[in-house]
């Protein structure tokens, strides 16, 4: 009878936390598709904007106190008195809230509520001062988030050494810059004197059809058989144009995605698009079990970073699958294409350029961008740099590190979206995905050939060893955790040096 009385208790609490969620998912919703809207097709003038952002601060507020109530905590004290009574799943959901309500309870919900106003207005400001080159109109909206980023992180922190620490940890859980800076270091070593040997190779690459015009609207058709050639699902979500290409997960069956389309820059579609299909295909696969819970999205950035660098680069910048995709591309675009190789085509993408454009960066640059934003955003947090001193600091780095200046903001300091939105110590995850990516196709390949997958044109077999290996599982293990399952190894950055160094050394002939 005890043990009877015990299940039906478990049972009410199981059921009141579900009726809690309930809640949560409903507002959720709502602002994830505002927020996707607002990145989108809605209106950019202030009134617009200003009306958007007092309804995501109202929102926030009420998210703020349905999570941060005493009813609440007695529950989740509740479910934790009764831990070992509840599934693995929900054991992992009550320590990941437990985690959440402990910050919460520290933030005063004033400033819960003005700061969600003030991130939904410095996207629009951030967008007019790109587009405009200004970055003294930005300026303010950066100074008060940091403002906003260090009182709250200041507040919570949980996390032994600098404040930059408990940013890591917060999207990789277990990372700091101890061990960042030692990543870092590995990779610069090895890149570094490759991209010399590189830019010394006497192999000229062919680039002048990269910039022949292709009509926007056929862009976005052939990105929407891409998307479904590389296995995201259209039937549960959408693509859309964005000034930053991204993906949202408004529910568990409606995870859009965005590119970015340039009428001269046809790649920077097709590679925006299949970065964006493997955030997509990861939340479109993740298990019933935790699909619509608080387990239901990716296990850490940089796990997620793995598969959209992965479905980017590994898969589309290959030889196999430009040969696979290239006689299409020629169908599709024959005045474009028409005097074009098929290995014109594979040397013209994976040509390596220093240039300023992250988002644009070939593959074995890109992590010496992001280098640059972890440097600089360890000393804006730190406050050993202030705002308006960015912009030298940025160039003064991408000298350094890629021998080139930016000439103008927009180039430089204002191409990214992320610290609009307060995402101070996100940067790091897009290298750590790069190595991660690279670590998972050495394990991968002892279960299926990639090159012989990709040849028969059904990538299906690659999403399927995803789904089993990393995509059930959601949020259930920590990041290096799930890594460390899943490859029997800790994170090793010299799988990734070692395929640049293969990949790049064939197609300069070093």
């Amino acid at each position: 009878m005890a043990k009877k009385l015990a299940n039906t208790h478990v049972e009410s609490l199981l059921k009141a936390f579900e009726i809690h969620q309930q809640k949560n998912r409903a507002m959720s919703y709502v602002t994830n598709v505002a927020s996707f809207d607002a990145q989108t097709v809605a209106p950019k003038n202030k009134d617009a904007v200003n009306e958007r952002a007092e309804a995501m601060g109202y929102f926030a507020l009420e998210d703020f106190k349905h999570n941060n109530s005493e009813n609440y905590d007695k529950l989740l004290t509740d479910l934790e008195a009764a831990y070992d009574d509840l599934s693995p799943e929900m054991q992992r959901i009550v320590y990941l809230e437990r985690k959440n309500i402990e910050k919460l309870k520290k933030i005063d919900p004033k400033d819960y509520q003005d700061y969600a106003i003030l991130l939904s207005q410095a996207q629009v400001a951030w967008e007019n001062a790109k587009a405009a080159n200004d970055f003294a109109a930005y300026a303010p909206f950066l100074e008060r988030i940091l403002t906003y980023t260090r009182k709250f992180t200041q507040l919570t922190k949980t996390v032994n050494g600098p404040l930059y620490n408990q940013l890591l940890d917060d999207y990789e859980e277990g990372s700091t810059i101890e061990k960042l800076d030692q990543f870092f270091a590995s990779l610069k070593d090895r890149i570094v004197p490759l991209l010399k040997k590189i830019q010394q190779s006497k192999v000229n690459i062919r680039n002048d059809f990269m910039s022949r015009s292709f009509p926007k609207h056929e862009q976005l058709a052939y990105a929407k058989d891409l998307l479904t050639f590389l296995g995201y699902d259209l039937d549960r979500g959408a693509l859309s144009e964005s000034v930053h290409p991204f993906t949202s997960e408004i529910s568990p069956n409606d995870v859009r995605v965005t590119t970015r389309i340039y009428e001269n820059n046809f790649v920077s579609n097709i590679y925006s698009t299949a970065h964006e299909g493997g955030h997509g295909i990861y939340e479109q696969n993740l298990d019933k079990k935790v699909k619509g819970t608080l387990l239901g999205h990716g296990a850490a950035m940089s796990i997620h970073e793995s598969q959209s660098r992965f479905y980017e680069n590994v898969i589309s910048r290959s030889k196999t699958f430009t040969h696979v995709v290239f006689p299409d591309l020629k169908k599709k675009f024959p005045n474009q294409f028409k005097d074009v190789t098929e290995k014109e085509f594979y040397q013209a993408i994976n040509e390596v350029q220093t240039s300023f454009i992250r988002v644009e960066a070939d593959e074995l640059t890109y992590s010496l961008h992001i280098m640059v934003r972890y440097e600089l955003e360890k000393q804006l947090i730190a406050g050993t740099l202030k705002v308006n001193d960015l912009p030298q600091a940025w160039n003064q780095l991408y000298t350094e590190y890629l021998g080139i200046t930016p000439k103008t903001n927009a180039e430089g300091c204002l191409q990214d979206v992320h610290w609009s939105g307060g995402a101070f110590g996100y940067f790091p995850s897009y290298a750590l995905g790069n190595a991660i990516s690279i670590q998972l196709l050495k394990t991968m390949e002892k279960d299926l050939s990639l090159e012989e997958t990709i040849n028969r044109k059904n990538l299906t077999p690659i999403r399927e060893w995803f789904a089993e290996k990393i995509y059930r599982f959601g949020k259930f293990y920590p990041p290096f955790v799930l890594l460390k399952k899943v490859t029997k190894e800790d994170l090793n950055p010299t799988y990734y040096c070692d395929y640049l160094e293969t990949k790049f050394s064939e197609i300069y002939d070093l």
